[in-house]
């Protein structure tokens, strides 16, 4: 199969090189996909607007027959409480971001004066103020989107006395809305995107200074009016305020971050063998006036070839670019909020303006019958037969519960829930415990929103920033390219958790180590305005009296020596001990043998009683024997005796 140069103009579709096929190419490409983007999305977002700064609509009417034109707050107040939430969870701390260096660094320091410097360049670009634009555009639309902009501003301080300019790069972050930004319809993300495409209303002195400085070429942009201007420059916004037969006297100015074929920058742009990416194309920026010329078109200039672009979801929509916000969340039930308000307001329209039936046959020529105060009627026989008032019946009172209970679900669907609805329609507002139980269902949602805005948003654009301050302001900043961003995700639930010290606090005797400690994190968690000068009380309180410590010396140092007294005397007292055992051991010892003769004594003496026992036995036997022997020596005949003689 035949391999095919994509390097070439007719293989990549490209109809002509130069500033005409340039422009022809984005503008192709960005038209076709913002009519994407506005028939999935316009309709939606400018419903969204409308409600939340209470605009009516025709197009927003629930019924034919609607007369009342009310729009109920519920939905506005759960997207600002959000924000709200999603500001002080970021801002509520001093030190609301963090950079740490790589750990490879041998100067992990230098990181730490950087983030000093950037926390003054962010207040001096008025960068939170941005992000919470962002904050409240993801909210309401479910998608927010900042760009991010590098400029030289004019810095002035007071030295000794005395005003002192200073010029130096700045990065500022700018709040883009959803109907000015035009992404590749199949894109994901930012980065993975063929195209990202800004377009907005620039006044013109804007653009002739930057024509002026030479940042932009020098192209004609007074013939255009809005009449002629392509779209969307004419383009009614939600709010009504340009027309398409209007013109303000602005410069419709597209910004593109994207890929380009690098066969159309010849002659447009210097391209570099590195710049040309393994498919033929190239990153570039080119800034379109009018959607017909070319005031600027460059190679992506950043060390890092990324897009100055940072976007994030307010929550997931899978499978797209454009998240959901709390207004899509709550739109159903808003909906529904407001029917339920403009029928009761039209039922009591037709109660307060009572209407009158007449007979037209006995009542004059030309009858005012409009109702005042005051007023004489006239009629041809008695007014009680003439005149009649209609009553149509009255409002059933359970249309209160019903306007409550869609106050819930709105509150339900975007997870601002609050403790404001009626005791009898939401019992757990009665108890701390109800009113716990809601606000841990509320920040479990707005958790994983923050884990959206720090991923998403919050690091890119400080690793984004901290890149640029590298590249352009060299003199202020390391030039350590590696480091990590760290963001404020553990802050979002403060109030539950300085609930959760409250109650820990009660149970801790006040004379407890512990006390403190605790009582000075429930304040560091608190917003009062004074929670420094109560942190600086508490530390005082915390630190030692020097006449009391001094004391406390002394009493340490005489315990201790009571101490090494109590040892000295137990290390006698074991002496003695130890020679009272040895005494008594001898004596013992003593005694033992002492008893051993003794022993042999008493043996010796009951072997002499034995051998005396014996030698009595013995006599005994011999003075029986002897006995005996006289007995029978007694007993022979005397005759014998007698002869004998």
């Amino acid at each position: 199969m035949p391999t095919v140069n994509i390097n070439e103009p007719d293989n990549a579709n490209i109809p002509k090189t130069g500033m005409g096929g340039l422009v022809q190419h984005i503008m192709y490409l960005v038209r076709e996909n913002r009519a994407v983007r506005d028939r999935q999305y316009k309709y939606m977002w400018d419903q969204f607007e409308r409600t939340f700064r209470g605009l009516y609509s025709g197009s927003d009417r629930t019924r034919a027959g609607e007369r009342s034109r009310l729009v109920a707050p519920a939905l506005a107040a759960a997207i600002e409480s959000t924000a709200a939430t999603i500001e002080d969870a970021i801002f509520s701390r001093e030190r609301w971001f963090d950079i740490a260096d790589d750990v490879l660094d041998e100067r992990p320091d230098d990181m730490q004066a950087a983030w000093r410097i950037l926390a003054e360049d962010f207040e001096q670009a008025s960068v939170p103020d941005a992000i919470a634009k962002v904050v409240l555009n993801g909210c309401l639309y479910g998608t927010g989107i900042g760009k991010i902009n590098i400029t030289r501003r004019e810095i002035r301080s007071f030295e000794n006395g005395e005003v002192t300019r200073e010029f130096r790069p700045l990065v500022t972050l700018e709040a883009i809305p959803p109907w000015e930004f035009v992404i590749d319809s199949q894109a994901r993300d930012i980065q993975s995107a063929y195209f990202v495409a800004h377009e907005t209303h620039v006044p013109r002195n804007v653009v002739w200074s930057r024509i002026k400085k030479g940042v932009y070429r020098n192209v004609p942009i007074l013939s255009n009016t809005a009449s002629t201007t392509a779209s969307p420059a004419g383009e009614e916004t939600p709010d009504g305020a340009r027309k398409s037969d209007e013109y303000d006297g602005s410069v419709f100015v597209t910004e593109y971050y994207g890929l380009v074929p690098a066969a159309m920058l010849k002659g447009v742009a210097e391209v570099n063998a590195e710049d040309v990416q393994g498919n033929g194309h190239v990153e570039v920026i080119v800034t379109i006036a009018n959607e017909l010329h070319v005031l600027r078109a460059v190679v992506n200039p950043f060390a890092m070839k990324d897009r100055p672009i940072v976007a994030y979801q307010h929550s997931y929509s899978p499978g797209k670019f454009w998240g959901r916000g709390v207004a899509e969340k709550g739109w159903n039930a808003q909906r529904g909020l407001d029917a339920e308000l403009r029928a009761r307001m039209d039922a009591l329209g037709l109660l307060t303006s009572p209407m009158m039936g007449a007979d037209i046959t006995r009542l004059p020529k030309n009858p005012d019958m409009k109702v005042r105060p005051g007023k004489l009627w006239l009629t041809r026989g008695r007014p009680s037969e003439v005149l009649e008032p209609i009553i149509l019946g009255n409002i059933d009172p359970n249309t209160f519960n019903q306007s409550s209970e869609m106050e819930r679900l709105v509150q339900v669907g975007t997870g601002a829930i609050e403790s404001n609805a009626p005791l009898n329609v939401d019992r757990r507002n009665e108890t701390a415990s109800g009113i716990s139980m809601i606000q841990s269902s509320a920040l479990k949602r707005t958790r994983r929103t923050m884990w959206n805005i720090e991923r998403q948003f919050l690091n890119p654009f400080i690793k984004k920033a901290v890149h640029r301050y590298m590249q352009f302001s060299k003199q202020r900043y390391p030039k350590d390219f590696d480091f990590v961003v760290k963001g404020t995700m553990g802050v979002v639930a403060r109030e539950f958790e300085q609930a959760q010290l409250i109650g820990l606090l009660s149970n801790i005797p006040p004379d407890s180590p512990q006390y403190n400690v605790i009582l000075q994190s429930i304040i560091e968690l608190s917003t009062s305005p004074k929670r420094d000068e109560i942190l600086a009380r508490i530390a005082e309180m915390n630190k030692p009296d020097p006449q009391q410590q001094q004391m406390q010396q002394e009493m340490q140092a005489l315990q201790l020596e009571q101490l090494r007294e109590q040892v000295n005397e137990a290390k006698l007292e074991n002496e003695k001990t130890k020679a009272e055992i040895a005494k008594l051991v001898a004596e013992e010892a003593q005694i033992r043998k002492f008893t051993d003769l003794e022993d042999e004594k008493v043996s010796i003496q009951a072997a002499n009683t034995v051998i005396g026992r014996e030698k009595v036995k013995a006599t005994f036997e011999q003075n029986r024997i002897a006995a005996r022997k006289v007995e029978v020596d007694a007993k022979k005949p005397k005759s014998e005796g007698g002869k004998k003689k």
